[in-house]
């Protein structure tokens, strides 16, 4: 068995039956493994290493296992940079392996040699170059523990030619991986009883406890454990955009997002008025506390955290109390002792007023939502997405023009629909590809994906790729020629001096047909509500290119450009 076969091997002791790459000439002997077991693994092909991270970062976002992305030497692995990070930084186990150069050509300039150990270094928990076959399954192991135990990352293995063509000694056999790593977040770790006593006492002693939850409640999969304690303390749940749709949104207790993008007024008061503040899997960064404004200082406040990486815990804020450990663990544990010295709570007069408020919210939102202009506003584009989602929907939106209006308006109306956006780095080019991985981590679900036309110009490729494997994904595209988002923040800093972000429209319609897509130039609200009941009942992908008004005609719901009109 050569070192190409023991690494397919090693995938399928993981129970990986998936993963996502770009074939490259460092990798035809791990591809010719991969030829071998079809039977056992589904390799996607990609058009490009990014994407192939992307592809690899949204199926572990929703399968709960490891994504795995290989990519060629060089060049293959500087593109798969950006979605290595993006996952590392976003807590998602993503496992990138990269053929390499041969050692012997090691410090002789041989073409696509690169450091990829100093590469990774900075952007993954674990990065190695693997220079003995013998190593490979030992190293393989330990790439699954370190992607998936303690706060999940990304881990970046390199592999020269001498290992990948390398036959394995039979002394390292049998091949065997550790089953607790074939899901994440693995041997999950709760916090001591002393200190989940005393988070009850001042949870219990609470007369508004809001309850905030981030990414690291949805990575654990705490919806069930959240709203279950939400509902024994009769406490309103607000999240920041990572921890969106962790109850369903119709929930009377789910207020919505907070933050400086796309937030919710009454999601701020419930933070603002609140005596013990709970933090769930929340890192408190600068876009969720509007660069730690929120919450304001307030005499008596008492803030409590839970967090899987005790690096985050009071990193931001003077916390009361902190509690490290898995955020589904940590809440089923307290709910426990809550029921035991508390009684079930009612509904208060202040949440009853919150709910006043968030009524007042949406009735006044659908001024926006019947809106008829042309170009359509954002906001309309988005209300008439919500008529057609059901319980199977995926909505994976790029960073940039979809962000605030996806994250203030989209309504998910059950557990198990998801909200997926690359909130660390926030890099375009995301959407497309990412919808890839969600189907193979979801082949039930129904996809949606939103970008822009930065964003489309930074994955087009990949549309290629859903129409090859067919993928029923309805892509929505904000065409409104520009990078909405910098042109916003021109006008509102740069007295209107527009540079550098205005570009043709053109046909993306075309484009997209072009590729294989069936597609649809919408520019009337009966066109977009045409074409979205044609995309929705269609068992095929459909590419919808709609004009939209860009964000310096109507200033977005960003909290801090709001404070600046």
């Amino acid at each position: 068995m050569n070192g190409a076969q023991t690494i397919v091997e090693m995938l399928k002791q993981y129970q990986v039956n998936v993963l996502f790459g770009v074939p490259g000439d460092t990798s035809i002997k791990l591809y010719e493994a991969l030829y071998d077991n079809q039977d056992d693994l589904t390799h996607v092909m990609a058009k490009d290493e990014r994407s192939a991270a992307f592809m690899a970062d949204a199926y572990a976002r929703l399968s709960h296992k490891p994504g795995i992305c290989e990519c060629p030497s060089g060049a293959g692995s500087l593109y798969t940079v950006p979605g290595v990070a993006e996952a590392n930084a976003s807590s998602i186990p993503v496992i990138a392996i990269t053929s390499d150069v041969p050692l012997s050509g090691e410090g002789k300039q041989t073409i696509t040699e690169l450091d990829t150990q100093k590469l990774y270094e900075s952007i993954t928990k674990w990065a190695y170059v693997v220079k003995d076959v013998k190593k490979v399954p030992e190293v393989m192991r330990r790439a699954f523990r370190i992607a998936t135990t303690g706060r999940p990352g990304a881990v970046h293995l390199a592999i020269p030619k001498e290992v990948l063509y390398g036959e394995l000694p039979e002394a390292a056999l049998p091949l065997y991986g550790d089953k607790n790593c074939c899901h994440y977040p693995a041997f999950r770790t709760r916090g001591a009883r002393v200190e989940l006593e005393k988070m009850v006492a001042h949870m219990a002693d609470a007369r508004k406890l809001t309850l905030i939850v981030g990414g690291g409640a949805n990575h654990s999969q705490a919806g069930d454990a959240v709203q279950a304690m939400a509902e024994w303390m009769a406490a309103p749940v607000v999240s920041t955009i990572s921890g969106q749709g962790i109850m369903p949104d119709n929930h009377p207790l789910a207020l919505g997002v907070i933050g400086d993008n796309g937030f919710h007024p009454h999601a701020h008061r419930a933070i603002e008025e609140a005596d013990v503040l709970l933090y769930i899997g929340c890192k408190m960064g600068s876009v969720s506390t509007i660069n730690w404004t929120m919450p304001s200082k307030k005499t008596g406040r008492k803030i409590l955290q839970i967090d899987l990486n005790p690096e985050m815990l009071s990193n931001n804020f003077p916390n009361t109390l902190s509690v490290a450990g898995d955020a589904r663990s940590v809440v089923e544990d307290l709910l426990t002792l809550l029921k035991e010295k508390t009684a079930h709570r009612q509904a208060s007069d202040w949440l009853n007023d919150l709910n006043a408020q968030r009524c007042s919210f949406w009735q006044e939102a659908e001024k926006n939502f019947q809106m008829d202009t042309i170009p359509l506003k954002p906001h309309r584009i988005i209300a008439e997405l919500n008529r057609h989602l059901d319980e199977t929907a995926i909505v994976i939106s790029d960073a940039g023009t979809p962000t605030p209006y996806s994250t203030r308006y989209l309504r998910l109306a059950s557990k198990n629909s998801r909200y997926i956006i690359p909130r660390s780095y926030g890099g375009l080019g995301y959407a497309i590809p990412a919808v890839v991985g969600a189907h193979f981590a979801r082949p039930d679900a129904k996809l949606v994906g939103l970008f822009g036309d930065g964003s489309l110009g930074m994955s087009a490729g990949e549309l290629e790729t859903i129409s090859r494997l067919n993928i029923p994904a309805v892509l929505i595209h904000f065409n409104n020629s520009a990078f909405g988002w910098i042109k916003a923040l021109q006008k509102l800093h740069c007295k209107e001096k527009y540079f550098s972000v205005d570009f043709n429209s053109n046909n993306p319609a075309k484009v997209a047909e072009g590729f294989g897509l069936k597609a649809l130039s919408i520019e009337t609200v009966e066109e977009l509500e045409q074409g979205l009941d044609i995309a929705f009942s269609s068992k095929t992908p459909i590419f919808l290119d709609v004009k939209s008004e860009p964000e310096s005609d109507d200033i977005p719901p960003v909290y801090s450009w709001m404070q600046n009109r």
